[in-house]
């Protein structure tokens, strides 16, 4: 390819990051919310020991971020957590997925309650320096953004199992999937949300419900802090 052609390209995917997140956090400050309580997602059970039902929870996993430091879920106990899986050279859902996203962590990027978990399936190619560089294409650090990988088949037991994610599956046998998946700070799971469309009126519509459903989670526990008074 001519270096013209390849500094337009990368003049390009570089403006896509940018301009989609400027354009969709504009579209979020004009959307008006309102209420509705979020259902539970997964298998459930009543417990006669706890006389309460039971609901379905996202289980422990062992991560390496993209500082190359060892994590786990309970690292992000207590918070909001809004999850998805990716692998760093998918051509064309990851790229779409990741700027969505990227639109809500801009959003959210004040708020201590709601961080932001994208996970590789592919840790033989998505080292800790090839998630670095990816993860500084979207400011990771500044927007609360947490990239990591670990033991491909223990996330792949985790994306199936506890998030509950699709095995639609084509090429190299990676989940295909552009859902995320909300959180609660309980570790149920309240929402799996599509993050592509093919408009940008669609791709925005879906960003507004992502942060009602956020807003409805966050609503849901103020509540229950007045409650408690």
């Amino acid at each position: 390819m001519p270096k013209s052609k390849k500094k337009y390209s990368k003049v390009a995917a570089l403006a896509a990051l940018i301009v989609l997140p400027a354009v969709g956090i504009y579209f979020l400050a004009q959307a008006v919310w309102v209420h509705e309580e979020l259902p539970y997602v997964g298998e459930r059970y009543y417990s006669e020991v706890k006389q309460d039902t039971i609901y379905h929870t996202v289980g422990d996993v062992v991560l390496y971020n993209q500082h190359g430091k060892k994590i786990t879920y309970e690292d992000f106990d207590q918070k909001i957590v809004i999850a998805n899986i990716f692998f760093a050279s998918c051509p064309d859902v990851c790229p779409e997925m990741n700027k969505q996203i990227q639109v809500m962590a801009e959003e959210y990027v004040g708020d201590p309650e709601v961080v932001f978990l994208t996970v590789s399936i592919d840790p033989e190619r998505d080292s800790v320096p090839a998630l670095k560089t990816y993860a500084d294409a979207y400011k990771a650090d500044l927007y609360k953004r947490t990239f990591a990988t670990g033991s491909k088949r223990e996330i792949y037991d985790w994306a199936i199992n506890d998030l509950l994610l699709a095995t639609e599956q084509r090429g190299s046998d990676f989940i295909h999937d552009d859902r995320l998946v909300i959180i609660d700070k309980d570790r149920h799971i309240r929402g799996i949300l599509p993050t592509r469309a093919p408009s940008m009126s669609g791709k925005l519509e879906l960003i507004r419900r992502i942060k009602d459903d956020i807003e409805n989670l966050k609503y849901e526990y103020r509540k229950q802090a007045l409650d408690k008074r």
